[in-house]
């Protein structure tokens, strides 16, 4: 599979993937790493983010990432529950495909504001249970409350400014 070569007419890669795109790829997934993600998940992600063709199957991904398949399903059942892939069926073809997930990183952020809620509702009981402590305890229960309610205040509006600038940059390309 080459990662950002052009297509033959069936779709399929016309290439193999250079040194340059490997590491690339590399580089990406330890960065994700970092991030919290299990390598081989920013592997496939990454590989993901930049193949050509967008969608490609499990033994595509396999060969290209040069790892076992069951090192790749795991991710790919991983990367697909968190909705940043998603599992595509191409016509004439029996094997699943995958590809990142359209407006994936939107998803994500909603998703993730969903878990503030009960963070804000802990914070406050600690607050409640701690009532009489010294102020340094709560404050700091107290710090933690209100960047969570200001976070989940402030998202919704963030994710909707995120959707009037990608409309606008997509116009203008």
């Amino acid at each position: 599979m080459n990662f950002m070569s052009d297509a033959d007419s069936a779709g399929e890669p016309t290439g193999s993937s250079t040194a340059a795109e490997l590491a690339y790829v590399e580089k990406f997934a330890v960065l994700l790493e970092h991030m919290g993600l299990v390598r081989m998940h920013g592997r496939v992600l990454a590989l993901l983010l930049v193949c050509e063709p967008p969608e490609q199957s499990a033994p595509d991904i396999c060969a290209a990432l040069q790892a076992s398949k069951g090192s790749i399903n795991p991710a790919l059942r991983t990367l697909t529950a968190a909705a940043l892939v998603e599992k595509v069926a191409k016509p004439g073809h029996r094997r699943d495909y995958y590809r990142i997930k359209s407006d994936a990183w939107t998803q994500i952020m909603r998703t993730r504001a969903s878990r503030f809620t009960p963070v804000i509702e802990a914070a406050d009981e600690g607050i409640a249970t701690l009532a009489d402590s010294p102020p340094g305890r709560l404050d700091r229960l107290r710090e933690m409350r209100d960047f969570y309610r200001w976070f989940d205040q402030e998202l919704p509006q963030l994710i909707e400014r995120w959707e009037q600038w990608q409309t606008q940059n997509r116009a203008n390309e």
